[in-house]
């Protein structure tokens, strides 16, 4: 959970910022994110893969704003990118591209080559067709490409069906069935450079035995590549390391670290590589959102806020649950009710049944652990604003991005 929240006489803080306080200056709703929570556990996660001395590289589409980025790259980390568009983005905020993974099943043509030009530092590969695109354009343009296969090891995340990526069936990474042709592929080629393997079984997992179970497929995998002759020095284990939504479950840096130093000793010559992006984001922000109209009806009453499904998009797309907070504590009854957006759809809701202070038409809330896969993935579905972000550093805050409002928008049509 975020220590940097809190309430002071009543009033809930970010840090050392009254959240009413931005509300007031910025207007509802909007993100706002603790810079200390995000650089406690920059310094977590460093602590913990110490023993592995892993590689860390931020999965940017966790939330790529620019402020945030420039963090990790303070930090000294890496990046995980999944499109040119954040590419673009981490070596803007300072990101050496070396440090660069690009991932992602359906990398086009001038995504490779801007890759390429760029210098990253790591392709990983998801098909043979991706393979044989990346051979030819480096031949075309005389490159040379560091690659890794990421390949599916068939291991249950066991998380929501939507965010498990390592089983069979999945769209991602190529099945063992293709592993040789594709080492053989790349071991012809003049133009790319065996890293190793790369896996990633989902995201939001909350315990360390997926993990354990992958780690001890890719060692016997690793030791039977090696004796084939294939030079496997490069492991990237990916993340999707779970965090508390308010059930008391999330997967801790220790915990997987420990289960990955366990299970991958006695391989020599293999550097780890990890891509955390939610586990050192997600407990830093909250949405913050006015309550528009308090609806009596029966069996339940409606609180409708002034932020949707357009701005937070977990809870209809994942049926995911965020911890709701009043910004004013009062000692009023509790009671049940049903939290809902004003967006025209049935699955505009972000908590059902769910037992809260009585709260006021007026009054704001807080969504809590909205710091990731919150203001990446909103939308502007009814012609509604993207909404602001807001850093809060100690009793300071700044907007890191301003509102985009329809009318901005208009004119680009």
């Amino acid at each position: 959970m975020n220590q940097m929240l809190r309430y002071i006489e009543s009033e809930l803080y970010m840090e050392s910022a009254a959240l009413n306080r931005i509300a007031e200056q910025v207007g509802t709703p909007f993100y706002c994110y603790s810079k200390a929570n995000i650089e406690q556990q920059i310094a977590s996660c460093k602590a913990a893969f110490t023993r592995l001395d892993a590689t860390i590289h931020y999965a940017a589409k966790a939330n790529s704003n620019l402020s945030i980025l420039r963090m990790m790259a303070k930090a000294g980390l890496g990046a995980d990118v999944v499109s040119v568009g954040e590419l673009e983005r981490v070596i803007i905020a300072g990101i050496p591209a070396e440090k660069v993974i690009f991932s992602g099943v359906g990398k086009r043509k001038d995504e490779m080559v801007a890759a390429l030009n760029a210098g990253i530092g790591q392709f990983n590969l998801e098909s043979i067709p991706e393979l044989d695109a990346l051979i030819l354009l480096c031949e075309s343009l005389n490159k040379t490409a560091g690659v890794s296969v990421r390949i599916n090891p068939d291991v249950d995340g066991s998380t929501h069906r939507h965010i498990t990526t390592g089983v069979k069936g999945s769209k991602f990474g190529i099945s063992m069935e293709q592993l040789d042709q594709a080492l053989s592929r790349i071991g012809e080629s003049a133009h790319l450079q065996l890293r190793g393997l790369a896996v990633h079984i989902g995201s939001q997992i909350v315990t360390a035995a997926p993990y354990r179970k992958v780690c001890e497929r890719l060692r016997d995998w690793i030791v039977n590549l090696r004796r084939a002759g294939h030079a496997i020095t490069h492991l990237d284990l990916g993340g999707g390391f779970g965090i508390d939504y308010g059930d008391g479950n999330y997967l801790d840096f220790e915990s997987v670290a420990t289960v990955m130093h366990e299970t991958l000793q006695g391989l020599d010559n293999l550097q780890i590589a990890i891509e955390p992006g939610r586990s050192i984001v997600g407990n830093a922000g909250v949405l913050v959102s006015e309550v528009i109209f308090r609806k009596e009806d029966d069996p339940l009453p409606f609180l409708i806020l002034d932020a949707g499904m357009n701005d937070l998009m977990r809870p209809a797309l994942y049926q995911a649950s965020h911890p709701i907070q009043p910004l004013l504590e009062r000692k009023v009854e509790m009671e049940v009710v049903n939290v809902v957006g004003p967006i025209c759809e049935s699955t505009d809701f972000f908590s059902k049944a769910i037992t809260l202070p009585k709260i006021a038409q007026g009054e704001r809330v807080a969504l809590l652990q909205a710091g990731a896969y919150g203001a990446v993935m909103a939308s502007i579905y009814n012609s509604r604003d993207i909404i602001p972000e807001v850093m809060v550093d100690g009793d300071r805050f700044e907007t890191i991005r301003r509102r985009i409002t329809n009318h901005n928008l208009l004119e680009f049509e």
